[in-house]
């Protein structure tokens, strides 16, 4: 009788590596990752999601990550996490402008602040000695638009070792004041500053205004394309609103103008360079109305101080193609601030993220933070205290077009 189990293979443990592969694995083992070479660090960075930081651990990574290979290897890879970039003048006033970057890709409200610290950059944008005179245009693709006292330049503040782009001045107008918009086509491939022109006509209520534009890289002047001031074209002159002047989504600059009798949403179709006004607001609002683009739509904040914030989205009909104004929910209003509400997010459960200007107890100060709403409570979460002068949410980017190389 045969005994159990004689006829299965009897199981044999690998013996140990020979010495020549033993050898080989201790000198792996031993390699420091400053002596990979530069094909293999390059593989490395590319898989790393947030390479911000990275950019600034050695030379080496900086000038491999400065390629502009890299940038497309990477940009088809990731998208980059929404982040709060901050822009002040640094002291003393000789010295280049500061950024500063706060990743904002955290579902947990919780650790925001904690998890996610700033990182800041040094530009080559010189304020000059008279003082700090500009602000923040806009953001598109990971570019930063700011005015500098009479100068527009364009920078990415995360790329280092590259100059900003400065626009061509633009023709002065006598009695007149200005407001910027920065936008990109992507069927051109082309970056765009829209100029508006306010003037007082004869009448008090009778305000002329025209527009210029300027393609960056390509043009020397900034080239007129309308308005009341040039073609006799009545166009609604800007609204007073909280935030930034001019708003850009899916192609085009949006901003709230205004006529003898009421707000309208006006356009600038930054591929056709074409002006429009005829796009409806919702009836209902009646409040202290601001736009911001949140998530790659367009969101209208309807602010009744002291009592709620009405949140509005823009979005396209399915069966007519129609543009239309939904109702997104009703914010009570936060209190104990003051000036105006940003929102910056608005996360999977309907909490919203914004920087408020936070009233200090029994002072007549206020300190600007990061916080959040929700809407089903109204209660509201303080994150994290901000110090810097500017501030706009926008999703970083290594890209930088040939004018900026």
């Amino acid at each position: 009788m045969a005994k159990r189990g004689g006829n299965k293979k009897s199981r044999s443990r690998p013996g140990p590596p020979p010495p020549q592969k033993r050898r080989a694995i201790a000198a792996a083992a031993a390699t420091t990752i400053s002596e990979l070479p530069d094909d293999v660090i390059f593989d490395i960075l590319v898989r790393i999601k947030s390479v911000i930081r990275c950019n600034r651990v050695c030379k080496r990574w900086r000038k491999l990550i400065s390629q502009p290979r890299f940038a497309k290897s990477h940009s088809s890879r990731w998208s980059l996490p929404l982040s709060l970039i901050f822009y002040r003048p640094d002291s003393p006033a000789t010295n280049p402008a500061l950024f500063s970057i706060l990743e904002l890709d955290d579902e947990d409200l919780a650790r925001l602040g904690r998890q996610n610290a700033t990182v800041t950059f040094r530009s080559e944008i010189y304020i000059p000695h008279n003082g700090y005179k500009g602000r923040v245009i806009g953001a598109c693709n990971g570019l930063v638009c700011l005015r500098v006292d009479n100068d527009v330049v364009v920078c990415n503040p995360i790329v280092q070792g590259r100059r900003p782009f400065v626009l061509p001045k633009p023709p002065k107008l006598a009695n007149s004041w200005s407001s910027f918009g920065f936008g990109f086509s992507p069927l051109s491939d082309e970056y765009k500053v829209l100029r508006c022109n306010e003037k007082q006509g004869e009448h008090v209520n009778n305000i002329i205004i025209s527009f210029d534009v300027c393609t960056i890289g390509r043009d020397d002047t900034w080239r007129s394309i309308g308005g009341g001031g040039h073609y006799e074209i009545q166009f609604p002159h800007r609204s007073t609103s909280a935030g930034i002047d001019f708003v850009f989504v899916n192609g085009a600059l949006y901003w709230l103008g205004r006529d003898t009798a009421s707000k309208l949403l006006c356009y600038f179709d930054v591929e056709n360079e074409e002006l429009g006004s005829n796009l409806s607001l919702p009836c209902q609002i009646n409040g202290i109305v601001h736009l911001e683009v949140l998530e790659d739509f367009l969101y209208l904040f309807d602010v009744h101080r002291e009592s709620n914030v009405n949140v509005w989205v823009m979005r396209e009909h399915k069966r007519t193609r129609a543009w239309t104004w939904i109702l997104v929910c009703k914010l009570p209003y936060p209190r104990g601030i003051a000036g105006p509400i940003q929102p910056i997010k608005i996360f999977k459960d309907g909490t919203v993220l914004m920087i408020l200007n936070k009233v200090i107890a029994n002072q007549e100060k206020y300190d600007k933070v990061l916080a959040s709403q929700n809407p089903q409570t109204g209660l509201i979460k303080y994150h994290e205290a901000l110090c810097w002068t500017e501030s706009i949410a926008h999703a970083p980017s290594f890209l930088c077009p040939p004018w900026l190389l």
